[in-house]
């Protein structure tokens, strides 16, 4: 199966951080709105301690401005987390996040990436996520790995015309109906086999119509 194979960098910042006192305020505010979850997630996962309390200044602004975010969770070939994660809450305000990976999770949902961000990799396989709802208006993302899921509908991506790869085998996935031609010049890593509920008939139009091919992953 398809896991984020690469190894992604995610960099602190320790030299101490010039900010006004209006900005370390909306750091400090936006930190007392995370969830306890999400406060534990982040101490792990970037700075290395199991804690839910606020970090130093110079830690939380590394943290807001995080261009890479890997969360793994305890049940994963190589986790980063003790706990698993129910949300993305945690994510909605991190104004340059370009790599995200939510993986070996259980969520409830992805509505909170539904607003438009810098995000162009995302990984979400072994969430538990039935529904792609949230990413439809994600028109920077390239690449995406939603493999493992209980999605049942791409139709989301049917505007995501920047994507190169999409992984979303072992889904329950019946109907191809989201990806189409509009995706056919930058699509060229298309997994979406095996799907059990996937009828062979439904794969063979689809491609016909596109000229994208559905591989095996």
């Amino acid at each position: 199966l398809k896991t984020e194979s690469r190894n992604f960098r995610m960099e602190f910042t320790e030299q101490p951080i010039s900010l006004t006192d209006d900005q370390i305020s909306q750091l400090q505010s936006w930190w007392a709105t995370l969830s306890d979850a999400w406060k534990l997630a982040f101490n792990e996962v970037i700075l290395r301690r199991s804690t839910i309390d606020m970090p130093a200044v110079n830690e939380l602004y590394s943290i807001h401005q995080c261009q890479t975010l890997r969360l793994a969770g305890p049940t994963a070939p190589y986790p980063s987390m003790t706990q698993e994660l129910e949300d993305l809450s945690g994510i909605k305000d991190l104004p340059n996040l370009s790599i995200l990976i939510v993986v070996f999770h259980n969520l409830s949902g992805i509505t909170e990436l539904s607003n438009p961000n810098q995000i162009t990799s995302l990984f979400l396989h072994n969430t538990q996520i039935t529904s792609l709802e949230g990413l439809e208006a994600m028109v920077n993302l390239q690449e995406i790995y939603f493999n493992v899921n209980q999605v049942k509908s791409l139709q989301p991506l049917a505007n995501l015309t920047n994507l190169h790869t999409v992984y979303c085998n072992y889904n329950l996935i019946s109907s191809l109906a989201g990806i189409g031609i509009q995706h056919r010049p930058q699509l060229k890593n298309f997994i979406c086999l095996p799907n059990d509920l996937l009828p062979e008939s439904e794969v063979i139009m689809m491609e016909r119509e596109t000229g994208i091919r559905c591989k095996k992953g």
